[in-house]
């Protein structure tokens, strides 16, 4: 790419094209040496006022002033600055300054130190400039060929002012009478004493100018046999702009002034250097290059992607502005032959590859960002900080970029988000439209299929493969040829870590140099995309995007703005869902066809279900441009009926969950999960435990305690944490082993002393006889007001195990008394009257409030449940337990109850739920046997 202007340089000098033009090597120039001597007698000194320079802003004086005359554009500067601090005598304590010795000369006017009203000359007492040359972007491969003079400037000390000028020249060799000038206008809240910038010229000189609205600025001035602009600086500050404002409105204040009449005469003058650079003798390695493409294709598209190919691939890209600045291209020869070249170089050489090849094209300039703001600016050079080559074949222009990558037939048509382009001809060019069309093949196709064979509230193993296909996918061919064990490893840490949980098993890279296609392939095991919602496990179809244009256009002076789209890209999403085979009637609840038009962005899709395979597949093309804001109202519109379309995967009602199959059948089903977990952990880095703690959390959901009692223990002694004891504290209760899940639940209290940590102990100390140690815990807490319900039930439990309900009761109305309102208060209440069958006679209107103001009211409806079952109303108890687990299927403690209560009822059935409920939680049998819930 061709350099950028850098503006913090603007302080300093003239804001100076940038397109990346260079010459090739040459004698070195007078410029190299700084120069010393008074100001030009068209400058206008600034005065510092001894008062003013006391107090405001340590900025005193910051004056640009430009030259056109002739040909060279002279840009003088003029700073004062007051050294207020040590940290400022860092900042300024040594000047540099920098200019292109081959355009011209630095001449230093200046170097100043006003000090308790005396004034100290520093150049007068011998000071002098160091000079080196500054390549600060060469591991960016620029070398941008200036001269950087630098002073530590003597005796300066905090409370002075250092005052600096000096004068730039440029005579710039490729535009040979033409000049021009770009010259940033700061604006508020930017603070300065005195701030502005003139440029003049002579009146028989042709000069146009022209600069923002923003700006105000008036005609020139004519005076003595001149003209001149003078702007006083800070502007008003720049208005608020949407984010989504087109570039031109954002952008930032810069007043233009060149001798080129239209767009027509800069093109012409830029033309003959590149002409001229893009020659090639018959017998040259051009040529040949040339005739090698020719004789492998007739097809004049082919030829065109190969030789961009060949200048994308074989050259290298090198920004050398040495010895003749941004403007002269390297010829095409030496390009080859050096095998490096930057933006004109590479361009000037496709230029050279194509006409060898008869193939109509030329080099154009164009503007790497925004570019939309072109037509509005004064034509300058300036203005463009890249070049590419248009191609014209069979009456269709295509757009080349030698410093892009991957350009091949499929991807050549795409027209990159420049807007404009100036072609440089000899007859002189218009600004010529980059109209954009739909990208010609994909950015990205990403695939994802998903295994749910061992059941859908279990994890599915996934293969996921990223397609990247032209300059998106360049990147791959270093990343393939380097891809080494560790790298990989990386990638799939990353990749688990941004999708919420699941493991990684393997990762792949690879590159088709030939197609220019990087792949990624990612496999392992990710949680289920199934959800419990009113009665029935869905997945929602994510196969399309979300439907995202929240334009603003609110405010009345933002109303008459447009909105910018994004582009151009192409990417194409497919999904399929492997069900299991035993499973059948699954509902598929949504259009099978999608198609929507809206800001610029076309979405087309198809999804289906058949036998037990869930397919969806989903095209997004965007294209650069704006939406003109009379056209926002229907362009909402069309979002929001786009983000109406509503589609899901529906499970049939009779769904066999994971905790309904005996251990044989789910050990055979969830093998092939437990081997890619196993996979997982092998291919993870030595300190990644992400696939073993995923593996213990599965070994855990499919009631395998023992197994994750032994990657848990991993866990604790290689990746130890409060989380990590308090989960290994829940397995060893599951087990049997009270007193070692209190010890590692006192462990986990030790190291993050959480009130929620510490209320678990107590009551399990409590469960255990320890109910002093218990009590003892608890009224050492710090209890805030959202602790509070939970410490009530707590402190109920630990009192009513001890034999003292009255106290519980007692703290338990208390805290209702207090939040009346509160579901999780009032549910501890109802639940501690149902275990402990006391205090029945009230409890079922505090059961019947908790229920009324939770949010997930299946706690509180197996609490009511509990207390229905002490009154012996079990009608009542099982209708509350079905409601209860058909909002949460999984809570064994419903499980256990309505066990109970069918058991109590009769129903000999009501043994599978006390068997379902002890799969999941074998604690449950010595609890509830202990609050006398009889299940024998």
């Amino acid at each position: 790419m061709i350099d950028q202007l850098n503006l913090s340089k603007l302080r300093l000098a003239a804001l100076t094209s940038s397109v990346c033009l260079y010459a090739i090597a040459a004698p070195a120039f007078a410029g190299e040496e700084v120069l010393y001597g008074e100001a030009s007698e068209w400058v206008e000194p600034a005065s510092l006022e001894a008062e003013a320079a006391s107090e405001g802003p340590a900025a005193l004086i910051m004056d640009w002033q430009h030259r056109l005359e002739d040909g060279v554009v002279t840009s003088y500067s003029d700073t004062a600055t007051r050294i207020d601090n040590p940290q400022a005598l860092m900042e300024h304590g040594t000047i540099s300054l920098s200019w292109l010795p081959d355009k011209g000369d630095l001449t230093i006017h200046r170097v100043e130190i006003q000090r308790a009203g005396e004034s100290i000359d520093v150049i007068g007492q011998g000071a002098e400039f160091d000079v080196i040359r500054r390549e600060q972007g060469l591991e960016q491969r620029l070398l941008d060929g200036q001269l950087t003079a630098t002073l530590a400037v003597p005796g300066l000390q905090v409370g002075d002012i250092l005052r600096v000028t000096h004068s730039v020249t440029i005579d710039d060799q490729a535009l040979g009478d033409e000049m021009q000038v770009l010259q940033y206008l700061w604006t508020e809240p930017w603070q300065v004493g005195f701030a502005r910038t003139i440029v003049s010229w002579p009146e028989d000189e042709q000069i146009y100018w022209r600069a923002e609205d923003h700006a105000a600025l008036g005609d020139p001035v004519s005076k003595d046999g001149e003209k001149r602009i003078e702007v006083t600086l800070p502007l008003a500050e720049m208005p608020e702009m949407p984010y989504d404002a087109p570039s031109r409105f954002k952008r930032a204040p810069v007043l233009r002034v060149g001798t080129y009449a239209d767009w027509q005469e800069l093109s012409r003058t830029m033309e003959p250097h590149f002409t001229k650079a893009a020659q090639v003798e018959p017998g040259s390695e051009i040529a040949a290059q040339a005739r090698a493409i020719m004789a492998k294709t007739d097809d004049p598209l082919r030829r065109a992607a190969l030789a961009t190919q060949l200048v994308q691939d074989e050259v290298s890209y090198l920004l050398n502005g040495l010895d003749g600045g941004n403007y002269l291209p390297q010829d095409a020869d030496l390009t080859w032959e050096k095998r490096y070249g930057d933006c004109k170089a590479k361009s000037v050489l496709l230029h050279a590859l194509l006409s060898e090849m008869g193939i109509q094209s030329q080099t154009v300039l164009v503007k790497s960002r925004g570019g939309d703001a072109i037509p509005e600016l004064l034509p300058v050079p300036g203005n463009f900080d890249h070049m590419i080559v248009r191609a014209t074949i069979d009456g269709k222009d295509y757009w080349l970029d030698g410093t892009s990558a991957a350009t091949r037939v499929s991807n050549m048509a795409a027209v990159p988000p420049f807007y404009y382009a100036l072609p440089l001809t000899a007859e002189g060019n218009d600004l010529v439209e980059m109209t954009q069309r739909d990208q010609p093949s994909p950015t990205m196709v990403m695939s994802v299929v998903s295994d749910y064979s061992a059941g859908i509230d279990l994890p599915a193993l996934f293969t996921l493969e990223m397609q990247f296909y032209g300059p998106q996918g360049a990147g791959f061919r270093k990343m393939a040829d380097e891809a080494d064990e560790d790298s990989l490893r990386q990638v799939a840490k990353s990749f688990a870590s941004n999708n919420g949980g699941g493991a990684v098993s393997a990762v792949s890279l690879e590159y088709d140099e030939e197609e220019a296609v990087g792949t990624l392939i990612v496999t392992g095991i990710a949680n289920s995309d199934f959800e419990w919602k009113q009665g029935r496990l869905v997945v929602d179809s994510d196969v399309a995007p979300n439907a995202a244009f929240n334009a603003n256009r609110a405010k009345p002076e933002w109303r008459d703005i447009p909105v910018a789209t994004n582009g151009p890209m192409r990417n194409r999403i497919i999904g399929e869902l492997i069900l299991p085979d035993d499973m059948t009637g699954f509902v598929y609840e949504g259009a099978e066809k999608l198609e929507a038009n809206y800001a610029n962005t076309r979405i087309s899709g198809l999804s289906g279900l058949e036998g037990n395979r869930f397919s969806g597949e989903v095209e997004i093309i965007q294209n650069l441009g704006e939406i003109a804001p009379d056209q926002l109202p229907e362009v909402k519109r069309a979002v929001r009926r786009y983000a109406s379309e509503e589609s899901r995967l529906v499970a049939p009602e009779d769904v066999v969950w994971r905790w309904e199959l005996d251990r044989k059948e789910l050990d055979k089903r969830v093998a092939p999960i437990i081997a890619e977990y196993g996979k997982a952990i092998e291919f993870a880095e030595e300190d990644d435990y992400t696939p073993l703690t995923a593996r213990a959390g599965f070994f855990h959901d499919i009631y395998r305690f023992e197994d994750a009692l032994a990657d848990v223990d991993v866990l604790v002694e290689k990746n130890t944490s409060a989380d990590v004891l308090q989960w290994r504290a829940g397995i060893l209760y599951s087990l049997g082993r009270a007193d070692d899940a209190i010890a590692d639940l006192q462990s986990a209290y030790d190291i993050e002393p959480e009130n929620w940590t510490a209320m678990q102990l107590a009551e399990l100390m409590a469960y255990e006889g320890r109910y002093d140690e218990a009590l003892e815990l608890l009224e050492s807490l710090p209890i805030s007001d959202d602790d509070s319900s939970g410490y009530a039930g707590t402190y109920a439990t630990v009192m009513g195990l001890k034999g003292d309900t009255a106290a519980a009761l007692a703290a338990l109305a208390e805290e209702t008394a207090d939040k009346p309102q509160d579901a999780d208060g009032l549910n501890a209440d109802c639940w501690f009257r149902g275990l402990f069958n006391t205090g029945l006679e009230g409890a079922l209107d505090v059961c019947t409030r908790a229920i009324e103001r939770a949010n997930n009211s299946a706690p509180m409806l197996d609490s009511r449940a509990m207390v229905y079952y002490r009154m012996g109303n079990y009608d009542a108890a099982l209708a509350d337990l079905d409601s209860a687990l058909e909002l949460s299927p999984g809570l064994s403690a419903s499980h256990y109850l309505r066990g109970a209560v069918r058991l109590a009822m009769g129903d000999k059935g009501g043994r599978k739920d006390i068997d379902i409920a002890l799969r999941i939680s074998p604690e449950l049998k010595a609890r509830y046997d202990l609050h006398e819930v009889k299940v024998d």
